[in-house]
């Protein structure tokens, strides 16, 4: 273009002379941006609307060639360029001349009109023992009623019923992978305390926030040497809690119901027993809990009762003989309930939520392989292992083996518990090496667990097999009928694959000595 006119780049132009540098018009490339809006014919508006409705566009940017704008473009030969569906707003907001026009505000509002929520709800879940069944639990009667829901738990991130990440996915980073989902209507978050300690949340407030229970695991690790400890790091959920949110607390835990106090949203509870002093007291104050009383989950309403569903009518709670799945029921119910589920699609979600490998991976999963019935659980720690004690002594099974280990970030006093829990309710016991030692010998992991194993005050036969495989296939094998073979697990992943490939290889060959008979 200088070459053109007759200059070089050390030419000096005369007073008042413009020299153009490009021929483009494009604003990227040097165009001057002049402000016509107040000026553009109606029919020539009615046309571009028309051309963006067509083609299916909320924000559109229409290039036209054009002599005037302020005529219609077909009387003067104009004609449309292109049609741009991420329009710059840069020309718009700040142009050369004329008045800047805040064409962003527009499309905010379009995308979040006034009024509305700005962001999905989050259900946040922490405690002890049960996080992931309530977890999944909360997720499984939301997608009944309709929302789309991703979800964190120790076995990984899900997003609807498809898994997007494996492994243990309860802190912050997991948290934000799903938040961050354009297609997610519903967080439900499963959040541990080795999150909470190592990032936080991983969000600002949630609108519902559960804690189950505060019992002894994983003491004397990052300066949580108590349940005090302990409890302050779990209370971080219930702080959490927006104004306009509930916190849903266990009535029955000290240290659970204490965190009332902590938090700025509505409090309700939930109570294995509905004449709880503490539930007692809220009744009589009209507030809202959730208790199971004469075999059903029922809502309070004060001194209302809105029966929700039978117990036995609920497949997670075996017949209401596994007590512990019974409280997890008792806070998912209260959860839904108020963040708005109907009581009808909480009742389907309820009965059709069942405790196998698929939906609750690791936690009261039956297999049967021949005349042996084999339990897998995820039971890690003493007061969850005595929960699972619990329910193992309703069952009708004579005999009882357990495959079990230890874990190496666990306290001395805490692994022993758990050999003694093992010793009062087994016959035979099995030894395996655990996947994380952590630091510790597995011979020492052995003899802690035989120790609380003689301080049951039994003898039941207790025989070492390092390899979970074989320690498994061990104690199958050498089932008596009827015999109930449980698997602690520290990988839930790798038991069920073990136990469903010696089902499959039992029933293959079943129907191979079928056939030859």
């Amino acid at each position: 273009m200088i070459q053109n006119a007759g200059y070089t780049l050390g030419s000096v132009l005369k007073k008042g002379e413009v020299l153009y540098l490009k021929t483009t018009a494009n604003i990227s490339t040097g165009g001057t941006a002049i402000d016509v809006t107040d000026e553009v014919h109606p029919e020539n508006v009615f046309l571009f609307e028309r051309i963006a409705r067509i083609i299916g566009l909320d924000v559109a940017g229409i290039d036209i060639i054009a002599e005037n704008v302020a005529q219609p473009l077909r009387d003067i030969r104009g004609g449309i360029i292109e049609v741009n569906a991420a329009p710059g707003f840069r020309m718009h907001l700040a142009p050369s001349e004329g008045i800047g026009r805040n064409v962003a505000e527009h499309v905010i509002d379009m995308l979040f009109p006034t009024g509305t929520p700005a962001r999905i709800p989050i259900i946040a879940i922490t405690g002890t023992n049960g996080k992931t069944t309530t977890t999944r639990l909360i997720a499984h009667i939301l997608k009944n009623s309709g929302r789309n829901v991703g979800f964190t738990t120790t076995d990984g991130t899900y997003i609807g019923n498809q898994q997007i990440v494996t492994g243990d996915n309860t802190g912050p980073i997991s948290a934000q992978l799903v938040l961050k989902d354009p297609t997610v209507e519903v967080g439900v978050l499963e959040t541990a305390r080795g999150g909470i300690i190592r990032s936080g949340l991983g969000f600002d407030y949630c609108d519902i926030g559960v804690v189950l229970n505060v019992a002894a695991d994983h003491l004397g690790m990052k300066d949580v040497n108590t349940l005090e400890d302990l409890a302050r790091v779990k209370s971080v959920i219930p702080r959490a809690v927006a104004k306009k949110g509930f916190a849903v607390l266990n009535a029955e835990d000290p240290l659970v119901y204490d965190m009332r106090n902590l938090t700025e949203g509505t409090v309700v509870c939930f109570s294995m027993n509905e004449n709880h002093p503490n539930i007692k007291k809220r009744a009589e104050r009209g507030r809202t809990s959730c208790v199971y009383e004469n075999g059903y989950i029922t809502i309070l309403k004060g001194k209302w009762k809105v029966r929700v569903e039978k117990a036995v009518n609920i497949p997670l709670t075996y017949g209401g003989r596994a007590e512990f799945m019974i409280q997890n029921v008792l806070a998912a119910t209260l959860a839904c309930f108020v963040h708005g589920v109907s009581l009808e699609d909480l009742r389907v979600g309820l009965t059709t939520f069942n405790a196998g490998t698929a939906q609750t991976p690791g936690r009261l999963n039956f297999v049967e392989i021949g005349d042996v019935t084999v339990l897998m659980d995820y039971a890690h720690n003493p007061a969850g292992l005595q929960g699972l004690a619990n329910f193992i002594n309703k069952l009708p099974n004579k005999y009882r083996t357990c495959v079990v280990n230890g874990t190496g970030d666990r306290r001395d006093k805490d692994i022993i518990a758990i050999g003694k829990i093992v010793g009062e309710t087994f016959d035979r016991v099995v030894l395996r090496r655990g996947h994380y030692l952590r630091g510790r010998n597995e011979q020492e992991t052995y003899e802690l667990l035989k120790k609380g194993i003689a301080k049951s005050g039994k003898e039941p036969a207790v025989r070492i097999i390092p390899e979970s495989r074989d320690a498994i296939q061990h104690a199958v094998k050498y089932g008596r009928k009827g015999e109930l073979v449980v698997t602690l697990a520290d990988r839930v992943p790798d038991d069920i694959k073990i136990v469903q490939e010696l089902r499959d290889k039992y029933l293959a060959e079943a129907s191979e000595a079928k056939k030859e008979s």
